[in-house]
C-alpha cells in the first residue's frame, strides 16, 4: 500500500529532532485557526509523540487544512526547509491527490462575482443529494479528493452526513473544482439539480 497524507506528515515530524518537535507543539498549541476549527487541546499535545500530532492534525482540521497549518507552523518556527521537504513528499503520496487548498490557482470567486451554484444551495445539497458514493469516486477521479479525504467522507453513515463532510473540503476550492463537482451532482442527481436550477 502506498503512502498517505498521514504518513509524510509523520515523517516530516520524526525528521525535526527532538528540540524542534516540541517547538513545533508549542507553536501549535498558540497558533490561530480559520473560524469553526479549534485547538488541540495542550494536554493531549504535551506528552503525545510524532504518530499521535499527525493524527491529531488530520483529526481536528481534516487532510486538506492540515497540511496548510503544518507547513504555517514549521515556516513559523524557521523550520522552512522541512516545510519545503513536506511539500515534495506530498507530491508522492501514491494514488492521491495532496494539494494545499492555500496554493489552489482561481481560490474562490472575485470579490465581486456571483456565488458559485455549490455554495448557494449547500444546505438543500446537503439535505437532498442521493448517490454520494458516486460523486465521491468522481471527485478522486478527478483529483480533488486524496484517498485519505476519500476514505474519511466514505467513512459517514447517512448520505447527508458525508455530504456535510465533503463540504469541509468544497470550501477550500477554487470556481474550476466546484464545477467539477458540479457536473458529477448533475450527472448523479439530474433531477435535483434542474429543481434548484428552477427555484
Amino acid at each position: 500500500m502506498g503512502k498517505t497524507v498521514r504518513d509524510v506528515l509523520v515523517r516530516a515530524l520524526e525528521n525535526l529532532g527532538k528540540k524542534s518537535f516540541k517547538r513545533f507543539k508549542n507553536k501549535l498549541n498558540d497558533w490561530e485557526f480559520k473560524e469553526g476549527y479549534s485547538q488541540i487541546p495542550y494536554g493531549k499535545l504535551e506528552e503525545a509523540d510524532e504518530e499521535d500530532v499527525a493524527r491529531f492534525i488530520i483529526s481536528f482540521y481534516k487532510e486538506s487544512y492540515g497540511i496548510e497549518v503544518t507547513l504555517g507552523v514549521l515556516e513559523a518556527i524557521d523550520e522552512r526547509q522541512a516545510a519545503e521537504n513536506l511539500r515534495t513528499a506530498l507530491k508522492t503520496v501514491s494514488g492521491c491527490a495532496s494539494q494545499e487548498p492555500a496554493k489552489r490557482e482561481d481560490q474562490g470567486a472575485a470579490a465581486g462575482d456571483e456565488k458559485h451554484f455549490v455554495d448557494k444551495h449547500r444546505t438543500d445539497l446537503i439535505q437532498r443529494v442521493t448517490l454520494v458514493a458516486l460523486i465521491l469516486d468522481d471527485l478522486l477521479q478527478d483529483g480533488l479528493l486524496s484517498c485519505e479525504a476519500y476514505n474519511m467522507v466514505h467513512s459517514r453513515n447517512t448520505d447527508q452526513e458525508k455530504m456535510r463532510e465533503l463540504y469541509d473540503h468544497v470550501k477550500s476550492w477554487g470556481n474550476k473544482d466546484k464545477d467539477k463537482f458540479l457536473q458529477s451532482l448533475r450527472r448523479h442527481n439530474s433531477p435535483l439539480i434542474r429543481d434548484l436550477e428552477g427555484s
